[in-house]
């Protein structure tokens, strides 16, 4: 009876090791279910402060079940033995000057008592800005040369300049301001933001001829951080007054027969600026204050302000009137000078005309009802035309005002009409002229993506079958594409085609229920994303509640042992009974000379006997 206990005990502990042999391992897997993580450390965090904790299945104290160690022995980030926290060991800094700015290490997870291999958790310290660098002024301290005669508003100074080593943002933002002082009332600057001084009050260098101005950069963080420095202004004596021409504005008419080199005729009088300064009466010169355009049709007498055509002009010239400005400038201090303006037109003696025979116009299809997307520039600048177009039907979306400009009547909607391609006529009573215009409205990804149906349900009964089912879903926006991707803790099982069928990835037994997401996003700019939530039921299994996929090798093997165990019991069993079977044939013997020697009665014994014996037989 003792052995029959004792095979029952070893069959009932060998059954448990191999049934237990398909329980999962999650040690070292991290609890989101990551492959990696990530910590975001201030730059300014101190030595030996916690970062953070790894969120990693399993007890890493003495005695645990884990081991968790650095790859990196020279890292600055250290793990705090027998528990999961991470600590600083050296100095962080987002500049890279006094540490790295980031950190990538490796964490080894190893599962105590066992032979499987270590893992690998790589985790990513990201550093953030602090405030810890102050404004550093560039070129400081300054000194300023400045005309006693400068005009207040004037910028007397835009060299003032610091820079701040934190990363771009808030703490390297730099405000500029004049500290209070003794003469802090001359200059202000004209944007705290930017380093140009104003002149805010009138210098006089009989009364003040040097002095100093304290100067502060200081960024936007929380507390701030502040540099301060010196200007030195040196006023310097000069004459009081600038040039003044004698009129306040000057006016040309330019025919459209005028040659090369032929002198303007300005009114009201020539040009001519005199220097106020009657006692100096200061030598002036002429030139342009500015380039290009307008400007490189005209050249302007160095001495005597006499202005002249540069080439014969050309239908697309002086379209518009032009203004130039002229700059009258003493000789003996360039800081002295005056400014005018010449408007210079062009005697109209041709017909109207566009100056384009063809407009493109875009225009998104956003676009609120008034807004104006074009002007049809003609060489009537400012000439109140009448406009007709060429489809009456045109008028119910767009309108022409006598100016010429083009505006909305109607929202547009691209996926309604994307092109508008008409002509333009217009007429000054006397002549006319016409051109092409083309209206292309440019598309506005106004539309969400959205599914057919709020959520998805599929029922899976048939093992084999890969395809689970079908979404639909469908964009406003002509011709955008959607992309379906999957998220979420089960989208790992399934993938999803262009059309939207969901497909299994590999085909087993599965039991339970999955849940995951589906985002359909548009090529739309910018981009639009809406998401369904999917069920697939698979069928249910007795001892589980969520996802399982049978592990059908390791079942095979579990099979395989439980056969071969039950087959040397058997085999002890049938050597068992042989054995008894043996001896009861001698005891049997021996009880049939007994039975004959007491008068042929039956003995007990050789009745129990008698029935083992046959129980052989019927073994045999």
């Amino acid at each position: 009876m003792e052995l029959w206990q004792t095979i029952s005990v070893l069959f009932i502990i060998f059954t448990r090791g191999v049934l237990n042999q398909g329980i999962a391992d999650n040690r070292c897997y991290l609890e989101n279910g990551a492959s990696s993580e990530s910590f975001f450390v201030s730059e300014d965090l101190p030595i030996g402060a916690p970062i953070g904790q790894i969120r990693v299945h399993g007890n890493p104290r003495p005695g645990g079940t884990i081991a968790l160690y650095l790859r990196e022995t020279d890292s600055p980030i250290a793990i705090t033995s027998g528990t999961k926290n991470l600590t600083l060991r050296r100095r962080l800094d987002k500049e890279g000057i006094d540490g790295p700015s980031s950190v990538l290490i490796n964490l080894i997870c190893e599962r105590l008592h066992t032979l499987d291999p270590v893992f690998v958790i790589p985790i990513n310290i990201r550093v953030s800005d602090a405030n810890d660098n102050a404004p550093v002024f560039v070129n400081a301290p300054y000194e300023l040369n400045i005309s006693e005669v400068t005009v207040v508003g004037t910028r007397v100074l835009q060299g003032v300049h610091a820079v701040d080593a934190d990363q771009q943002g808030p703490f390297s933002s730099i405000r500029y301001t004049i500290l209070p002082g003794r003469h802090s009332d001359y200059f202000e600057f004209e944007n705290e933001l930017e380093g140009t001084l104003v002149l805010k009050k009138p210098l006089d260098y009989e009364t003040l001829k040097h002095f100093d101005v304290k100067i502060r950069a200081q960024d936007h963080g929380e507390p701030p951080k502040s540099t301060d420095t010196t200007l030195t202004v040196h006023v310097v004596d000069a004459d009081d007054q600038n040039p003044k021409f004698l009129d306040d504005r000057y006016m040309a008419v330019v025919s459209d027969s005028a040659l090369r080199d032929e002198a303007l005729n300005i009114k009201p009088r020539e040009l001519k600026a005199v220097d106020q300064d009657l006692g100096i009466n200061a030598v002036v010169f002429y030139t342009f204050n500015g380039l290009g355009g307008d400007y490189s049709l005209f050249k302007i007498n160095r001495e005597n302000a006499k202005v002249f055509l540069r080439r014969h002009l050309i239908d697309t010239d002086l379209l518009h009137p032009a203004t130039l400005v002229i700059r009258a400038t003493q000789q003996d201090n360039p800081d002295r000078y005056a400014l005018v303006t010449l408007t210079v037109s062009r005697m109209v003696t041709k017909g109207l005309r566009f100056l384009k025979r063809m407009f493109y116009i875009n225009v998104a299809e956003n676009q609120p009802v008034g807004t104006t997307v074009a002007t049809f520039s003609n060489n009537r600048p400012g000439q109140a035309l009448r406009y007709f177009v060429s489809e009456e039907g045109l008028l119910k979306v767009f309108a022409i005002n006598p100016r010429g400009e083009l505006s909305l009547k109607k929202h547009l909607d691209y996926e309604e009409k994307s092109e508008y391609y008409f002509k333009i006529f217009a007429t000054d009573g006397i002549t006319n002229d016409s051109a092409v215009v083309n209206v292309t409205v440019q598309d506005v990804n106004e539309w969400d993506p959205r599914f057919r149906h709020t959520h998805y349900e599929f029922f899976i009964s048939d093992d084999s079958k890969q395809d689970i089912g079908q979404v639909e879903a469908a964009d406003g926006d002509k011709n955008d594409i959607l992309t379906f991707t999957l998220v979420g803790m089960n989208s790992s099982m399934f993938s999803i085609k262009p059309n939207g069928e969901i497909i299994l990835n590999e085909v087993g037994n599965y039991y339970g229920i999955a849940s995951f997401t589906i985002l359909a996003t548009d090529n739309g700019n910018p981009p639009r994303t809406a998401s369904v939530p999917v069920t697939v039921h698979f069928p249910p299994m007795p001892d589980a509640n969520g996802i399982a996929k049978e592990k059908t090798s390791g079942a095979y093997l579990i099979l395989a042992g439980l056969g071969g165990i039950l087959l040397v019991l058997a085999f002890v069993v049938v050597l068992l009974t042989a054995y008894i079977c043996r001896t009861e044939e001698i005891q049997l013997g021996n009880n049939y000379q007994l039975f004959h020697q007491k008068n042929h009665q039956l003995h007990p014994v050789l009745r129990r006997e008698t029935k083992l014996a046959t129980l052989c037989l019927l073994i045999e």
